[in-house]
């Protein structure tokens, strides 16, 4: 791939997309432009895909997205200097960012709202999983930190980090029910409030207590919520309707008085006696399922997860893991499947890459090989690895599903456990703690088997 010019690049996507009159909105990612256009169907797809430069061409979300890797940056500076066009917030890599961007109509069936399920979740999760990131490592820290010197997990130095490293998980329904509220585009101060009320500490004495609890004359059942994911979803769309509903209803004069004391008045009782347990069930219920699915697939688990994620990046549904994820730290402190899945996959999406490096004899491929498989496996970013390498050149994708396939396996067989959230990339190791060795051992298995699939398949049609 020729180096580009990020000016002349920016023109030509923005041409090619209907031009300025059909963009509404451009945002960006780590490797994405993404644009909100108001007629769809004057994008040029295939045309965008032939310029120099860009990656690939993704529509999901109500967003056309155009994926440049490391070229990013440069075009949308380009972008923001040169043309009079809003652009929106920078986005998780993973973040549908809006469910209601004026796309165009779709028809509602089931697949429709099982993806806008979906997309709710992942978007309401994103801003909670990246707090939960820098959390998992600063626990990561301490860890080493404590086993190189016993002594310092005695110091309040020590117990104060940990205090900061622990209250994301903790806090976790406050956090989730902020994220949910911005994507209903509901106040979320009701959310958070309705959460913080099932960690309040009254109310934690009455669960500690044991004894029987009523509201309303209605039994309450006394749970635990901390660190609970479904109790703060559900209450936050709660809170969401309840909100428009009595904001309608009630006449300006009186509104900005009764309407939160009616929001409180129905939606608290109801949180209490209906959606917090009903999402303790349902949270159980998911969990029981993957810890039976990883009995029944004898510790492959993690390598399904592993060879189905870029068939599952593709089809724009990769984020359909994080809400089990999620509940299975919950419930076990502990993930064996997702989290060493998407490690293992980044890991062959870079043994991948260095293979068409190895193979290729054209200068530019290799540069993009070389940087595509180092951002896989330091950076855990792997869209410039899946769609600059892997769909442009269709071998390479049978390279990761075959390396991910046995890493997983190696790790799962091994019993790897991620004790922590972390970067989906060869740093993210040490959440693995007493268990680092076995994630190791199935890293090296994943990059060299990858490796050497992809070296073999690979045909290299350039010049020497």
């Amino acid at each position: 791939m020729a180096k580009i010019e990020p000016l002349k690049l920016a023109s030509d996507i923005i041409e090619r997309v209907g031009g300025t009159a059909n963009i509404q909105t451009v945002s960006h990612c780590v490797t994405r432009l993404r644009f909100v256009l108001k007629n769809r169907s004057l994008a040029k797809d295939e045309e965008i895909k032939k310029l120099n430069g860009v990656l690939g061409v993704v529509y999901g979300s109500g967003q056309f997205q155009v994926i440049l890797g490391e070229n990013l940056f440069p075009v949308f500076d380009e972008i923001e200097k040169h043309y009079d066009i809003q652009t929106g917030d920078v986005v998780d890599e993973n973040h549908t960012e809006d469910l209601n961007l004026n796309a165009e109509p779709v028809k509602k069936n089931v697949k429709y709202y099982f993806l806008k399920a979906i997309q709710f979740m992942s978007a309401s999760l994103t801003p909670f999983i990246t707090v939960l990131y820098g959390a998992g490592m600063m626990r990561v820290v301490l860890s080493l930190a404590s086993y190189f010197n016993p002594d310092l997990a005695a110091t309040t130095t020590y117990k104060m980090f940990d205090f900061i490293a622990q209250t994301p998980f903790y806090f976790m329904p406050i956090l989730v029910a902020y994220g949910a509220s911005k994507v209903l585009k509901s106040n979320p101060a009701f959310s958070i409030t309705l959460a913080a009320a099932l960690l309040y500490p009254g109310f934690v004495s009455l669960t500690a207590a044991g004894e029987a609890v009523t509201m309303l004359g209605i039994p309450v059942t006394l749970i635990g919520y901390s660190s609970t994911l479904l109790p703060a979803i559900f209450l936050s769309i709660m809170a969401a309707y309840l909100e428009k509903f009595f904001y309608r209803v009630i006449p300006g004069v009186l509104r900005s008085v009764f309407a939160p004391l009616c929001i409180f008045l129905v939606g608290y009782p109801i949180t209490m006696i209906v959606l917090g347990p009903a999402g303790n069930i349902v949270g159980g219920w998911i969990v029981n399922v993957i810890v039976w699915i990883e009995s029944l697939t004898g510790g492959m688990a993690p390598g399904i997860i592993a060879a189905a994620h870029p068939f599952l990046v593709l089809m724009g549904v990769n984020m359909l893991m994080v809400p089990p994820m999620t509940e299975l730290f919950t419930a076990q402190g502990f993930d064996n499947v997702f989290r060493p899945g998407w490690i293992l996959h980044n890991i062959a999406e870079g043994g991948s890459c260095f293979a068409v490096m190895m193979r290729t004899k054209d200068g530019d491929l290799k540069s993009t090989a070389l940087s595509a498989g180092i951002g896989a496996l330091v950076s855990g970013v792997s869209e410039p690895a899946l769609y600059g390498i892997g769909i442009r050149f269709k071998t390479p994708i049978i390279g990761v599903a075959v390396g991910g396939l046995v890493g997983g396996a190696v790790a799962g067989l091994m019993g790897a456990r991620a004790y922590s959230m972390g970067y989906s990339s060869i740093l993210g190791v040490v959440i693995f703690e007493d268990t680092i060795a076995a994630i190791l051992v199935a890293v090296a298995v994943a990059f060299i088997i990858s490796f050497v699939v992809t070296f073999l398949l690979f045909k290299d049609e350039s010049k020497a």
